[in-house]
């Protein structure tokens, strides 16, 4: 962990001082996502303010530029709906954060087969019937929801070339394939909340987040804010002394 420090700023926020201008402690803290059998990087920003005798204000961002990157690229090896008649695998997948929106886009491989029915409970894979190329967009945001932030996609827009639209209109298979990805993605974001940790040095300040959402970092750059409190304790601030007298910030103990 990473930690720059204005020895004014701690002590006041520590001492329930008002002065805003000297109220600031900041805490860069490397951290991972776990999503089922990996683990993604970020990084998340933390910023305690005084804001009351009894209360420091947590200002919390999570910067996931490097998931950014790392996505597109697993996601290109593996089919997001892949059952018996169809498979669906995402293509040149790229989400870019503006302001607080985050918007997605793709190409979309859907291959139709045919599937037989071998038992009253199974069914096998016959030959492929066809392949289409679609073009995705959808736009995400950002739930809060008991500490934790939820990426949920607002909605998703499937466009097919104009040679194969007509047919795909008339059997409804963008619409069928659109609710498929809609629940095979919710399944996934809903597994993978991003809840942040602080290490155990700092597990005692426990922030309570009421606000979250989508934050552009730099050019297009994919962030979440988290918005809270901490409840000042003695034992609270005596954890902040002790992180910072062992990293020799402060003056050790007399």
């Amino acid at each position: 962990m990473r930690l720059w420090f204005l020895i004014p700023a701690l002590m006041a926020a520590a001492l329930g001082a008002r002065d805003a201008n000297a109220q600031q402690v900041h805490f860069d803290i490397d951290a991972t996502l776990p999503v089922r059998d990996t683990e993604l990087p970020y990084t998340l920003d933390l910023n305690l303010t005084a804001a009351a005798p009894t209360r420091i204000g947590v200002g919390a961002l999570l910067d996931l530029r490097e998931i950014q990157k790392i996505v597109p690229e697993r996601m290109a090896d593996n089919a997001i709906v892949d059952n018996c008649g169809l498979q669906v695998r995402l293509d040149d997948l790229s989400f870019q954060a503006q302001d607080e929106t985050i918007g997605l886009d793709g190409g979309v491989t859907i291959t139709i087969f045919e599937c037989s029915r071998t038992s009253e409970r199974d069914f096998q894979r016959g030959e492929q019937k066809r392949a289409i190329l679609a073009n995705m967009s959808t736009q995400a945001t950002v739930d809060l929801r008991n500490n934790c932030a939820y990426f949920k996609l607002v909605d998703l827009t499937l466009t097919a070339p104009e040679a194969q639209r007509e047919q795909l209109l008339e059997d409804d298979t963008l619409d069928s394939v659109k609710e498929l990805m809609l629940a095979a993605v919710d399944l996934v974001l809903n597994e993978t909340p991003l809840c942040p940790e602080l290490p155990a040095e700092l597990a005692s300040l426990d922030p309570v987040y009421e606000n979250g959402g989508p934050k552009e970092i730099g050019d297009g750059g994919l962030g979440v804010f988290l918005d809270g409190s901490v409840d000042v304790s003695p034992s609270t601030i005596l954890d902040i002394l002790t992180v910072l007298q062992q990293r020799k910030l402060i003056p050790g103990p007399p």
